[in-house]
């Protein structure tokens, strides 16, 4: 974990102005988290443990920046904190620093070193007397890359208060004078510094503890939606049941991710299913860290292997390495083989699943107002499972904290929004919850499958009863599901390289050549495809505004655009998206399309590629 003897900026340990300023002009700073190469070799896919005098400055200007908004957020003299890392190489050397600077400016930290951050947030949810939470992690970005997600009571820092902290930091991290102060701090800590980080080391086992029990209690409410262990016993006993005489099995490949040390084996096979881990010790990490793609081909072949030795195992998942994201990989029977489900399915899964469950309670059948909150980017695939349920679909900016802020927004307006999150990462957020979570994914998928009443409810609300079967896989469910061709936020024709900065300039641009597209394909796209009109919609934050031209947007201009396409009637029956990457220097576009139209799909991925690239090109 650390030294607590050594001084983390020894005698003569300094980065000049350039090396700091070098290492600045490589950090991605958004509201999804701060993140950039931590490797001290500069290798993105390194496993070296070491950091540069640079980073480690940057690491104490975040401490610091954070340091000081738990101050004024609680007006304590020593507020009190929650600190973990992920698995990554960096973490220990990142945390160790960042502690030093949480007790140099009097706060109190609970460290839990390695946990998965669905569990931090759930401990400091569950414990009132922690006000927040900094946990070091890069996501899903490569192993060599490392940065934190800053977090309050319950979930990640978003909004203002996220645009607040990177202005704060860029302030302290920008100034050589103020930097040069703090590091000089560091050099010569106060007395009893290191008694208390030997107290703040010598308690993380005791404290890792005592967060597993609150995640597992908190949990326990997330996947049944009711309080008392008495009620949430009224869905789990029946369902470990169930589970158990029907030999359900789940392959769980953690890609040695901080979920190694988290509750999943023990919590699923308490719920009645047989478990199969795999790279179950910490930074076992065998493949990349985004669960998408090839990333779960390791997990599919588990998943064929132990169907062999037993045909109830359903599913595996394979979660990133700070665990709050898991996508699915299925055995499809009617194929004989395993595959991987795209994010959008998994999450469009997740809603028919939880929006039923909500249905099959008197609360949910209650007349309210219902509603599913989700990035800008899902599948019009969510509003049509949706409208099955009498729900209205709303859309924020690509980022955890604006689906969950936009969510909060919803209730108190007096809707319920049982489930949220991004389709086009994959995963779910499950109310109350506000952080992802595998587990709240894997058990919406095993209530669908082994509670009885909640595939029926679907198929009736779809006014298809006799698709029902009593005993559903997993193939029967998405045989069920609206049809949508959806590109990947992955897949390589969705990434593009643009030399244009501005965003703005660059959607100005992409505006004007849109229009002119139009104008020359519109018969086409009528008689093709059944396209006759379209809308603009332009995402930042929580807010969606309606028209083109920069008035519409605010700021850098770096939310998401959509173009949303419509029939005769006005219906919408495709979008072309595109944004830049908040966390990753790439710049991403999609495509939607209702049917299963392949002609369809693949003229828009092409038609919005050239109109990108032409808008880049432009400048």
């Amino acid at each position: 974990m650390g030294d607590p003897e050594a001084p983390v900026f020894p005698a003569g340990y300094r980065a000049d102005d350039g090396a700091r300023r070098l290492a600045l002009d490589s950090l991605i700073l958004s509201a999804s988290g701060w993140r950039k190469v931590f490797a001290k070799d500069g290798d993105g896919e390194s496993r070296t443990e070491e950091i540069s005098a640079a980073d480690r400055e940057i690491a104490a200007a975040m401490a610091d920046t954070f340091a000081a908004f738990l101050l004024r957020r609680t007006g304590k003299i020593a507020p009190c904190m929650a600190a973990g890392i992920d698995t990554r190489f960096t973490g220990p050397r990142i945390a160790e620093v960042m502690i030093r600077v949480f007790d140099l400016r009097g706060v109190d930290v609970r460290y839990l070193y390695i946990t998965p951050a669905p569990e931090i947030a759930a401990w400091v949810r569950e414990t009132p007397e922690i006000d927040g939470f900094a946990y070091v992690t890069a996501s899903h970005n490569p192993i060599g890359h490392n940065g934190v997600k800053f977090g309050l009571r319950g979930g990640v820092i978003g909004g203002e208060d996220s645009a607040e902290l990177i202005r704060s930091f860029r302030l302290l991290a920008e100034d050589p004078a103020r930097m040069e102060s703090l590091v000089a701090e560091l050099r010569e800590p106060p007395q009893g510094s290191a008694a208390r980080l030997r107290g703040i080391f010598g308690e993380t086992e005791k404290r890792k503890m005592r967060a597993e029990t609150a995640y597992e209690r908190f949990t326990r409410r997330v996947v049944t939606d009711r309080g008392s262990p008495e009620e949430q016993n009224e869905v789990l006993v029946p369902l470990a049941r169930e589970m158990r005489r029907r030999n359900c099995g789940i392959v769980a490949e953690l890609n040695g991710s901080a979920r190694t040390l988290g509750i999943d084996r023990r919590f699923l096979e308490e719920a009645g299913a047989r478990v199969r881990l795999v790279n179950g010790r910490p930074r076992s990490i065998a493949h990349a860290i985004v669960p998408e793609g090839g990333s779960l081909e390791l997990c599919r072949r588990e998943l064929e292997a132990a169907r062999r030795e037993n045909p109830g195992f359903v599913f595996g998942y394979t979660p990133d390495n700070d665990g709050d994201r898991g996508n699915i990989v299925f055995y499809n029977e009617k194929a004989g083989r395993a595959r991987a489900l795209e994010a959008q399915e998994v999450f469009a899964l997740a809603c028919v699943s939880e929006l039923a469950f909500l249905a099959s309670r008197e609360s949910g059948s209650a007349g309210g107002k219902l509603a599913v909150a989700v990035n800008d980017p899902t599948s019009l695939r969510i509003d049509r499972i949706a409208a099955a349920f009498g729900a209205e679909v709303r859309r924020a900016e690509v980022g955890e904290a604006n689906v969950v802020a936009l969510a909060g927004k919803l209730r108190a307006e007096g809707y319920t929004v049982r489930i949220l999150g991004e389709g086009s990462n994959g995963g779910n957020i499950t109310h109350p919850s506000e952080i992802r979570d595998p587990l709240s994914t894997i058990f919406a998928l095993l209530k669908i499958l082994y509670i009885p009443g909640i595939f029926e409810i679907w198929c009736n609300r779809i006014g298809r009863p006799d698709l029902f079967i009593p005993h559903p896989s997993l193939r029967d469910i998405m045989d069920t599901l609206p049809r949508f061709n959806t590109l990947s936020a992955y897949h390589p024709d969705a990434l593009l390289t643009i030399r244009t900065g501005n965003h703005g300039v660059l959607k100005a641009r992409y505006e004007g050549i849109f229009l002119r597209e139009w104008d020359r394909r519109r018969k086409e796209l009528s008689e093709r495809f059944g396209l006759r009109s379209w809308e603009e919609i332009n995402h930042e934050g929580i807010d969606a505004r309606k028209g083109m031209g920069s008035a519409f947007r605010t700021g850098t201009e770096r939310g998401g655009l959509s173009i949303l396409l419509k029939d005769e009637i006005g219906t919408i029956r495709a979008f072309l998206w595109m944004r830049g990457s908040g966390t990753e220097p790439v710049f991403r576009i999609m495509t939607d399309a209702e049917g299963g139209d392949p002609d369809l799909s693949a003229y828009l991925l092409a038609w919005q590629r050239s109109m990108v690239l032409e808008a880049d090109e432009t400048g």
